[in-house]
């Protein structure tokens, strides 16, 4: 069971877009010149193939590798993996390991 204190909120680290809720800033989709199927923002949603149950992609120990934000364009892993990690650190996240809190890298 994942602590509830370790997950985050389900939302852009770029723009803070929720599904099917606008970031900040001008939305890519929302161009007069593209016709109103564009101007519906979808959002930040996961693209993972199959069914994902929460608390996907809201820990480091269940990462969403197919994240999509509809609003800005931004794509990648979700929760971004901590910066600078060690070789032996990367394993750990890729096996479910949890960082306890106020561990730093």
């Amino acid at each position: 069971m994942i602590p509830v204190s370790d997950l985050v909120e389900w939302k852009c680290p770029k723009c803070g877009a929720t599904p099917d809720a606008h970031g900040k800033g001008d939305c890519g989709r929302d161009h007069p010149d593209r016709g109103l199927a564009y101007r519906h923002c979808m959002g930040f949603l996961c693209e993972c193939a199959g069914d994902s149950k929460p608390p996907h992609g809201e820990s480091p120990a269940d990462p969403c590798y197919e994240a999509r934000c509809y609003h800005c364009g931004w794509a990648g892993t979700f929760p971004p993996p901590p910066r600078a990690l060690k070789p032996w650190e990367k394993k750990a996240l890729a096996a479910g390991w949890i960082p306890p809190e106020g561990w730093a890298a």
